[in-house]
Parts: structure tokens; sequence; C-alpha cells
């Protein structure tokens, strides 16, 4: 468990690291090259004015996210856009707070630590599952288990969040699309010193620095790092002491050498540390129905929780905040990587050549039994993973009748991980440290990952107002997976040890998109496009389970409207969709005899999503800025076979529902809904910026957010999750010149409390429920200062 004193103690290293330059986001807007350069080796990667449309003097937003740099209102696919500035005003600190500000964005930490959009993405833990919401960083994917590759926002300029199967362009697939991260890039021949320091609700503390250094006429180094932490929000009654905070730390440099203006080399070395004592993973009873009998005191399966909560003074209940826990919540990421990007003007051609290698360590606590007792106290589990990528991609030049992108791509991926939970199970017999195991050991697992690509992509100019765009990627995925009992000193565990079990899988795709895209006007484009996306195969081997699961593909109808009026002070972008998943890799989870609950990787057969997103920025005057932004996705399974829920009624027959399929119960979840799929979810925003002296100026925002209900476990209606809303804002004074801004800053200041995860209460009393209470569930204010020189 993390201490104060651990807090205080690194708190106190980082401070020292931020007064030498070493901690900080930059929010000033850099250049915005023209959109005939590619992105790869214009000036200074281009910036975003947030997810709204251009900034006061009418410039335009360029997006990267399909290999060049292009207008925003150009490019036919949905893509939002959020700026470094605009996340800095939102008042967020962590990745997984993108969620909170992209409508069609969804974080699942629980099972993967993973995105979704439009309600898909990967929805299991398993060791060689890869994301379904690729994370690409600096044009480098993120693939490692558990993690989405960066934990803070330091210095990161934009994010483009690229709704939809990315069939083409994007290496490890993404299915369901792809969030694409772009930080700083050192600059020729400036010195500047950008940084921030917060302090809010229960001790939020953020401090951050990046410093560009000139070192020669063709080197240059950029250095950025944050630290941030939080306490904890949650009241463990048997400790009495409150948990659920966390600590980041990040740090990353760059060397940029440009001998010429055709060649640039950027070397990236970087580093997070992430440890928590439960932040947004601490389970608490949120229902409880009673036993028709109570358990016995000696009962093996079963827990009488009414009576031990009332033990410690408190009850379940939907707004607990309190829980039980004689073993900590404790949690840790922690990643390093190295990357070099090349690039090379052949003439008229672009080379690019993107070398990473990236190792990471995890490990994860807590005491499954939600009790202070050793029932079932101990759930253990450690990873150490590496990964090796090289992507080559040549880009033809612009502005040609029909110009190109092809690439190459290899990614490998290695992965060692150690399990068990374990637990007394009420029985008095047994020595220290010697505990019930459902598989008799510790579980060791193992998992390969090797894949294969070739990819383009061509625009076809047939006039200046017609182009059709058609790509492709051929894949080759081999996927390998294991399972073994191990050991786990000084623990012995009882029980039926399975024996060791493998598998592999190997699969080659060919992926694609054809769209069709039409502008009659600079401020007006409408586009169609059909797009097919692949996911590899998986190898699930939970508790030596073998289980082969299939490779996931989908295929992806949408058509868009983009414009702008009133000489562009308007913006409305309008796209709709229709998705079909097949084989789509999820989760179910399955009562055992035991009264705990075993999750299985494996197919639902389809799944179909139907939706919309509306996109609107009125820049009403100078000062005064308006948006609202809109997704709505209806999106169900079709015959995915999940355990059944408490207390579901038996139909006679197979179908929709829960029947009888021998000795076991079956739901067939049809027509149900995705889970972490929201139907509806809105965001209203407005942005107030005036002149108050010559010298200074009023920063001023507001924003409120709205989700709706939405299931957490395939299948079970008591899962659903009830919908929220949040109220954002930011408040401040600043220099003109941006070298010194003061503000006060406030998320959830309604304090609504809210739910990241339902799933059912193991151990406990038929239809009784478990809920995770999310971080931001309360309200934070704090005060933020920026500076730059």
């Amino acid at each position: 468990m993390m201490t104060r004193t651990s807090i205080v103690r690194t708190g106190f290293a980082a401070a020292l690291l931020g007064t030498t330059g070493l901690a900080s986001i930059a929010t000033a807007q850099t250049l915005i090259p023209p959109a005939t350069q590619d992105p790869v080796v214009a000036a200074p990667e281009a910036a975003t004015a947030g997810p709204v449309a251009p900034d006061a003097a009418g410039a335009d937003i360029i997006v990267t996210g399909t290999r060049r740099a292009e207008r925003l209102q150009d490019v036919a696919v949905a893509i939002t856009a959020v700026s470094g500035e605009a996340l800095a005003k939102s008042g967020y600190t962590s990745a997984s707070d993108l969620q909170y500000v992209v409508p069609s964005l969804t974080f699942n930490n629980s099972q993967g630590a993973g995105f979704s959009i439009r309600g898909f993405g990967s929805q299991s833990f398993d060791y060689n599952l890869e994301k379904s919401v690729s994370v690409v960083l600096d044009d480098v994917v993120q693939g490692l288990p558990r993690s989405i590759g960066f934990n803070t926002f330091a210095d990161v300029e934009r994010v483009e969040v690229l709704e939809g199967p990315q069939g083409t362009l994007f290496g490890k697939n993404a299915s369901a699309g792809v969030v694409f991260v772009v930080t700083g890039k050192p600059q020729l021949g400036v010195t500047s010193v950008k940084g921030s320091v917060r302090y809010g609700t229960d001790n939020e503390t953020q401090i951050e620095n990046t410093v560009n250094l000139p070192i020669s006429e063709t080197l240059a180094a950029r250095f950025s790092g944050t630290y941030q932490k939080r306490d904890g929000y949650l009241f463990n009654a048997f400790t009495k002491t409150k948990e659920g905070g966390y600590r980041d730390v990040a740090l990353r440099g760059k060397l940029l050498w440009q001998p010429t203006p055709d060649i640039q080399a950027i070397t990236t070395a970087e580093y997070f540390d992430h440890k928590d004592d439960g932040y947004n993973i601490i389970e608490n009873v949120r229902s409880l129905t009673a036993y028709a009998t109570p358990p016995s005191p000696t009962s093996q399966t079963n827990l009488d929780y009414a009576t031990l909560f009332a033990q410690y003074g408190f009850a379940a209940g939907t707004g607990n905040q309190t829980y039980l826990a004689n073993n900590p919540w404790y949690g840790y990421v922690e990643q390093k990587g190295i990357s070099e990007n090349i690039t090379a003007s052949l003439g008229d051609y672009t080379l690019t050549s993107i070398t990473a290698y990236k190792e990471q360590r995890s490990g994860n606590f807590n005491d499954p039994d939600y009790t202070a007792t050793d029932f079932y106290t101990l759930n253990r589990n450690r990873l150490k993973a590496n990964q090796f990528s090289q992507e080559l991609r040549l880009n033809s030049p612009k502005g040609k009748t029909f110009d190109y992108i092809l690439g190459l791509f290899y990614y490998r991926q290695n992965a060692t991980a150690f399990e068990a939970q374990a637990g007394k199970r009420n029985r008095t017999d047994l020595p220290a440290l010697t505990y019930i195991n459902p598989v008799g050991s510790g579980s060791a697992y193992g998992s390969e990952q090797r894949s294969y690509a070739a990819f383009g992509e061509g625009n076809l100019h047939l006039s200046k107002e017609l182009t059709l765009i058609g790509g492709f990627r051929l894949t080759h995925d081999d996927v390998r997976g294991d399972y073994a009992p191990t050991t786990d000193a000084p623990y012995t565990y009882l029980g039926t040890i399975p024996p060791a079990v493998g598998g592999s899988a190997k699969a080659t795709a060919f992926t694609g998109k054809g769209t069709i895209q039409y502008k009659p006007t600079r401020d007006i484009m409408v586009y169609a496009t059909y797009a097919r996306g692949y996911k590899a195969p998986a190898i699930g081997t939970s508790r030596g389970v073998l289980r082969p699961v299939q490779q996931e593909n989908v295929d992806s109808f949408e058509a868009g409207i983009k414009s702008q009026f009133l000489n562009r002070r308007l913006t409305v972008n309008l796209t709709g969709y229709i998705t079909n998943f097949y084989n789509f890799q999820a989760n179910t989870f399955i009562l055992q005899p035991s009264g705990d609950y075993l999750g299985l990787l494996g197919n639902a057969p389809k799944v179909e999503a139907r939706g919309f997103e509306l996109s609107t920025n009125f820049r009403a005057t100078r000062d005064l800025t308006l948006s609202a932004n809109m997704t709505y996705n209806h999106s169900q399974y079709k015959g995915f076979l999940v355990g059944c829920y408490a207390n579901q009624p038996i139909n006679a027959a197979a179908g929709p529902g829960c029947y009888r399929q021998g000795a076991t119960t079956i739901n067939d979840a049809t027509d149900t809904d995705v889970i972490l799929a929201p139907r509806v979810v809105y965001n209203l925003g407005v942005n107030y910026e005036p002149r108050l002296t010559e010298t200074l100026k009023l920063f001023s925002s507001l924003n409120w957010s709205h989700r709706a209900s939405t299931l957490s476990v395939a299948g079970d209606p008591g899962t659903r999750m009830p919908a929220y809303g949040l109220l954002n804002g930011t408040l401040g004074v600043g220099a003109l010149d941006g070298r010194m801004r003061i503000s006060v800053y406030g998320r959830n200041l309604t304090d609504q409390l809210f739910i990241a995860r339902l799933r059912p209460l193991p151990f406990g009393p038929t239809g009784s429920y478990l809920q995770t209470v999310a971080g931001e569930g309360r309200r934070t204010v704090g005060v933020r200062l920026d500076y730059a020189f």
C-alpha cells in the first residue's frame, strides 16, 4: 500500500526535478504547417484548438492521423481533435480521463486497461489479446498488455481520436479505432521553458516542465516531465484510512538532428512510473439480497456480508463509499522505451523509418472477498512484457492527380505473468501461509505475438471537387499462449492442480477501405466510406482452461458531411455509421461451484452498431465560443452466449434469454446492449476570453458532459450503471503574451457520484452486486499557475 510518507518523499524529488526544468505540459500553440506538407518533415507539429474549430485568428485545425498534415475539415474520416491547451483547461490529469473530453471514447480500467470507441474495445485481460482501439504515441504503437502507453498529458500537443476501424495506415490493426497522440518536438535555435503547478482537493498536486534547448545549428533537445499525485477517496473500515490515491511520474527526452533540410532524425527516450492504492479499481458492495438461509460460519462458498459490515458500522448501498479489506489494494505500472524516427526527402517523396523498443513491469494486488477476513484474501498478479516494432513508410508528393502512401510494418511482443488467488475459506485447520486456491498453485502465463503487414492508401483526384480514396493492409499474425502451475513462495496452496496447457494460432487477413469524397466548396465536404477491419486471434489460458479465440472482423459503412458557415465562424460536422463485428472477442463470467466467478475469453458471433456523431462549434464573437457535441450509438450482441444472471427466468427452449444446455444454464444475450457502450453522450461548452487591459486577458470556460446508462456485464441487467453528468469549469487571468496565467479549476462541480464498474458479488447472496466508485466521482477544486519564457 502506498503510504503518505512515500508520496511526500517522491513529491519532494519531483519538485526538485521541476526546478531544474524536467517537468511539465506545454500549453502554448505551436506553428501550423501548410496542409501540403507531410507531418514528419514539416516544421513543428501541427496544433489544434481543442475539440472545437478554428482559433480567434481563423487558422485551420491541422491533423496528421492520416499520416499527412491536412485540414480537419478536408479529411474524409471521423476525427475528434483535442489540443494540449484544451486538455490543460479541462483540469483532467490522467490519460484515461480522455473519455470525459471525447464523446465517442470510453475507458475500461478493469479488463486490460484499454479504450473503447463507439462502444467497441477490448473486453478481456488475456495477455496475448491485442487492443481493439490502438494507442499510437508519436507514431509508435503502444501494444503492451494492461497499459495504454502513457499516463499523463506531459507536453502533449494534441490527441486525435479516429473513430471506426482503421484497417490501412495503422500498425497492429485497430478494429475499432485509434487514439493518436502527438507530443512536442525539439525546435532548432529556440530556448524555452514552459510549465505549470497545480494544487487541489485531496492534496491533488501536479508539477510540470518542458525545456527546449538548442545545441547547435543542426541539433536541439527537448525534455519534459510530470509529477502528479492525489490522496485516497474511499474509506477502509478495517484500517480506518482513506485509500484510492495515486502517484504518477513521467519523463521524456527528445534529441533532434537535422543536418540538412531534407533529413531529420528524432531520438526519444521515455519513462513513466505509476503507483496507486486502488484508484478506479477498489470495489465495494452496492447491494445485498437476503439469504433464504444464512450461511454457517464454516461455509466454504458463502459469506454473511450484512453481519460482517454491521460489525464495522456500515451497510451496503448505492452511495456506499466504505469498504473492508485486511489486505491492501495496490497497483503499479513501470514502463520505459526508446525510439528512433528518421525521415528523408527523396526528391518530392518522403521516406520515414520508425524503430521502437519498450518494456514494462506491472502488478496488482487486492483483497477479493471484500471483508476483513481471510476467506479469499489474496489476489496477486505480476507482469513483465516487452515489444519491438519497425515501420517503413513512403509518402508520394501531393498536388498531383494521384498521391499515395506505402508501408511495411513488423511487431513483436513477449510477456510473462504470474497470478494467484486464494483464501482460508473459513478453514481453521490450515497452517500459516497456507490457502485454498482454485487451481491449487500459482499460475504462470506466457505469451508471444508476431505481426507482419504491408499497407497502402491512395487518393485519385478525378477533379478539383471529386476524389476517390482506396487503401489496403495485408496482415499476418502468429500468436502463442501457455499456462503452467508454479510456486509462490512463501505461500502454500491447496486444490486440484490442472496440467500445463498451451496453444498457438495464425491468421492472414486482407483489410482496406474505399471512399468517395466530394468537395463542392472550400467549406463543404461530403464523403462515404466502406472499411474492413481485423483483429488477430488469441489464445485464452485463464486458470489452465485452453480457449482458442477466433480472429475478429468488422465491416463498417460511414457517411459524413463537414461544413462551415458564416465566414467559417460556425462549424457543423455530422457522421452516420453502420458497423457489424463478426466473432467479436469478449469475456464472459461464469459462476463456479466454489462461489467465485471465472472469466473466460470467447467470441460473440456478431455485434451490430448503428449511430451518428454531431459536432458543432460557433464563434459568436472574437472572445466567445460555444460548442455542442453528441454521439448516439445503439450497439447490441447477436448470439453471444454468457452465464445466466441471478434469478433469470429459464426458457423451455434455446433462444434469446436463459435456457438449459445439459447440466448447465446458458444466457443467449442476443439484442442486449454491448457493455460500456452508452447510447447517448453529449458535451456542451462555452469559452469566454475577453481582453481586460493592454496586457491582461480573462480565461474562462464551462463544460457539461452527460453519459447515458450502460451495462457493465454482458446480458446482466443488474449491472446497468446509472447515467450521470459532469460540470467542469475554469476561471483565470493571464498575460496576453502567454508568459503567465493563474486560474482556478473545478471538475465535477455538482459533486456527482458515479460508477465505473458493476458486477455480481462473489461468495454473497444471489442477486447482490459490487460497484467501483469512479475516481472522478466527487468534486475537485484547485488552483493552477502556468508560465512560459
